[in-house]
């Protein structure tokens, strides 16, 4: 099968786009099955000059929309940004507690700095008011990244202290549940927990003992592991 050429390629990349959730962030390597590098570089970078893509940093585009209420750009999505990042550059990334626990809305505190350790130098980006710095880090450090619990476990981190008071406690495990018994990424998220139990402190082991043995894909409770 031919790959499609110029303005047919662009026509392909944005219909790959159009058909994907409108927060997502692209790079080139998103595309390679439509055509060499070049020509899919050629592509995004028309699709800027039309207004269709917008480009938020070195090879990171998105779709532009705009806020229905002030009528201003809407901020990239931050999550899709770093996601973007490690596709774009091939690297392991983990995302900071304080990230981690907005993200799964355990927290209503919105990080104006996030902070990302990764296993590369990477240069900071600016989405709005919000700047992502990248911590380079030593692989034992990486244990949890790109894992489906690796924003659980990253959000524990940050809430120890405030983990210490019962209704925290209580209010952040009910929410924990939640996430773990959804039918999309719970199973995903609780197998996970489950294979990393060792490479979390001591101190965390019964908040996951608790989650891993209270729940179950049907919603049915099962013995805990210890």
């Amino acid at each position: 099968m031919k790959k499609p050429k110029g303005s047919e390629l662009k026509t392909h990349v944005l219909q790959q786009i159009l058909s994907a959730p409108g927060n997502e962030v692209w790079t080139a390597s998103d595309f390679t099955a439509l055509g060499s590098r070049s020509a899919i570089d050629k592509g995004l970078q028309r699709l800027v000059a039309t207004g269709d893509l917008r480009r938020i940093d070195r090879g990171l585009y998105d779709r532009p929309t705009k806020n229905e209420l002030t009528g201003k750009p809407t901020v990239p999505d931050y999550r899709a940004v770093i996601r973007a990042v490690a596709r774009r550059d091939k690297v392991r990334l983990l995302l900071d507690g304080m990230t981690a626990a907005n993200d799964l809305g355990l927290t209503t505190v919105v990080p104006a700095r996030i902070e990302v350790l990764v296993d590369a130098r990477l240069k900071p980006i600016r989405i709005g008011n919000q700047v992502i710095h990248f911590r380079t880090a030593a692989p034992s450090r990486l244990f949890w990244a790109g894992r489906p619990a690796m924003q659980v476990v990253q959000a524990l981190y940050w809430m120890q202290d405030i983990l210490s008071r019962k209704e925290e406690r209580e209010r952040t495990m009910r929410k924990l549940q939640k996430i773990l018994a959804d039918k999309d990424q719970g199973e995903a998220i609780r197998e996970d927990l489950q294979k990393g139990f060792s490479g979390v402190p001591i101190w965390m082991q019964p908040l996951i003992s608790e989650l891993i043995g209270k729940v179950h894909p049907e919603g049915r409770a099962e013995g805990g592991r210890a």
